[in-house]
């Protein structure tokens, strides 16, 4: 008799006494044995990994996920960003130094460059093509400082106060249009917007502005409703529109987390005890993660009005931003040498790994991190001169363990 023929229940028996190694060589070894182990084993063994877990199957890894991976790939996968195996490769060098913002889907990579928006496509057999697909922008030669698209919109933010919008439907991208919403003298770092309300955000380091947009005959027009006196160096608008949470570039008062009532204008100083914030995300409608210049990440819960998770860097660097799985993990961008940490939010006070960026002759990797990306698969980084992508799903990767930096580090 062959082991395919054996009732479920058998092979269920038998496969609890085999290791995890043996039950992956199987999956490889038959269609049917993979089918059987992979829906009744790894499904439970892999739904709270790290970057690679499908509990309630997530918003933010459905929407990113470049190839659907089996449980048992993910469980592998999972592995090597556990213990930093991957390959690393290197896109779009370019010899002026640019601080660029990435934004990740599952068919295409957004990157900005100068006064460019661009698009590239994801293929099957690599993580990005060499040639964009599209290059977004409008006459304005201001260099973008940052950018959001939800569903079909993208909304950019220039140095010199202006922004734009444009639609992208299916591929086809209209010219976008352009509009001034701050003074030239200021220098705008941050925007967002909620697309079910019309409602946008952009902040400078002078003031930060609610604008509500209406269209007609299919040109925007972008009305001023609050004006705060705060310079936020990042921002963002709750899932339903009704709240802003912002981060100050400077605090003295250590006090650099604030909300903002959209619907009644009231301002919040929250309890997070960080004098300059550089980067804020949205974990849910209790929970928001900062990335900070006094050398930590935190987590801090809005119904307890405190920090109830801090993480500080191992090198005592800053972190200029942050990107969430929507599950358990995120990764922090550091200051120096191009550094990405991984932290578990249920393990507190202490990363989970770090990733260096190899140095070349063209790039030492001494630069900051100033936007990242990943899926569960893939990690983009983004640095002074090129795009660095790490493939974790390999399995000739080169092996940099720095886990626990107070011992030696091991080299396969």
């Amino acid at each position: 008799m062959k082991l395919v023929d054996v009732n479920m229940d058998c092979l269920l028996a038998i496969f609890s006494y085999c290791a995890e190694e043996d039950l992956i060589n199987l999956c490889q070894a038959n269609n049917f044995l993979r089918d059987v182990i992979d829906f009744h084993i790894f499904s439970n063994l892999t739904k709270d990994l790290l970057l690679c877990g499908h509990r309630n199957f997530n918003s933010a890894a459905v929407q990113r996920n470049h190839i659907g991976l089996r449980y048992w790939e993910r469980l592998r996968v999972a592995r090597n960003w556990m213990n930093g195996t991957y390959i690393e490769c290197h896109y779009f060098h370019h010899k002026q130094m640019f601080p660029a913002k990435l934004y990740l889907e599952s068919k295409f990579l957004y990157i900005t460059y100068a006064n460019h928006l661009r698009k590239y496509r994801r293929s099957g057999t690599e993580a990005l093509h060499h040639r964009y697909d599209n290059e977004i922008t409008t006459k304005t030669a201001s260099d973008i400082t940052d950018f959001v698209k939800k569903h079909n919109t993208i909304f950019a933010g220039r140095v010199c106060g202006s922004c734009f919008i444009c639609s992208d439907i299916n591929g086809c991208i209209d010219k976008g249009e352009e509009h001034k919403m701050h003074q030239a003298l200021e220098y705008l770092y941050c925007v967002d917007f909620a697309e079910k309300d019309d409602l946008f955000v952009t902040g400078s380091d002078k003031c930060c502005k609610l604008w509500h947009r209406t269209v007609e005959l299919e040109m925007s027009n972008f009305e001023l409703i609050m004006k705060f006196q705060h310079g936020f160096k990042s921002l963002k608008l709750s899932n339903d529109g009704h709240w802003l949470y912002g981060g100050l570039y400077t605090d003295i008062n250590r006090r650099a987390v604030r909300a903002i009532n959209v619907v009644s204008g009231k301002d919040y100083i929250l309890n997070s005890n960080t004098i300059s914030v550089y980067d804020l995300k949205v974990k849910d409608e209790n929970v928001i993660f900062t990335a900070n210049f006094d050398t930590t990440f935190r987590m801090y819960d809005l119904r307890l009005d405190r920090d109830v998770g801090i993480w500080e860097d191992p090198f005592d660097s800053s972190l200029y931003c942050l990107e969430y799985d929507g599950l358990y993990g995120v990764l922090c961008g550091a200051k120096h040498h191009s550094r990405v940490n991984l932290y578990d939010i249920r393990v507190p006070g202490k990363y989970v790994q770090l990733y260096f960026p190899s140095r070349t002759r063209l790039h030492n990797s001494s630069s900051p991190v100033y936007s990242l990306t990943c899926d569960n698969r893939y990690l983009f980084v983004a640095t002074d001169h090129n795009l660095r992508v790490f493939d974790f799903k390999v399995a000739c990767g080169i092996q940099r363990d720095y886990s626990n930096i107070y011992t030696s580090t091991t080299y396969k």
